[in-house]
Formats: C-alpha cells, sequence, structure tokens
C-alpha cells in the first residue's frame, strides 16, 4: 500500500527521497503496524508522536495498530521546553 505521510519540524528529513516539504508517499506492505512505518523510516524510538486520522496514539499503540491507504497520518516532533 501507498501511504501518505506528514510530519512537522525536523521528522521531514525522515522522509523518503523525493517528498516535498514535510510530506511524503511511503510505500508499506499491507496491514503494516505504526511500528512497521517508523523503523522503515528509520525514525529513532522516542522521537515523535503519532496521530492516525486525528486521534493521537499511545506508545504502546504502535506495535497494535494497523494502518491502510485512507489513513491519515502525521508525525510530529515533541515539544521540549527549557
Amino acid at each position: 500500500m501507498i501511504l501518505s505521510i506528514k510530519t512537522t519540524g525536523l521528522l521531514g528529513r525522515f522522509l523518503p527521497e523525493g517528498s516535498g516539504r514535510n510530506r511524503g508517499d511511503v510505500e508499506l506492505p499491507d496491514d503494516s503496524s505504526v511500528q512497521t512505518l517508523l523503523d522503515q523510516l528509520a525514525i529513532p524510538e522516542g522521537r515523535c508522536l503519532v496521530t492516525i486520522n486525528g486521534t493521537l496514539l499511545q506508545k504502546e499503540e504502535f506495535n497494535t495498530t494497523l494502518l491502510s491507504a485512507s489513513d491519515t497520518v502525521v508525525l510530529m516532533a515533541p515539544l521540549a521546553a527549557g
């Protein structure tokens, strides 16, 4: 399946080559999990928050939440305050 994703902050650097500004398409096997997506993009653990169709996922849900081509996926850089 081809999944369109959006990113925020510096996470755009993890998108496949040829992607536009913080938007890109990723090819994944059918029935891939959120964790499969993060692994394919080589995003280090704990470096992003994930929303699927506007719902924020907990880290514990990454392995069990399956994606479909119609999903709206946003990968967001966590905010840090100093």
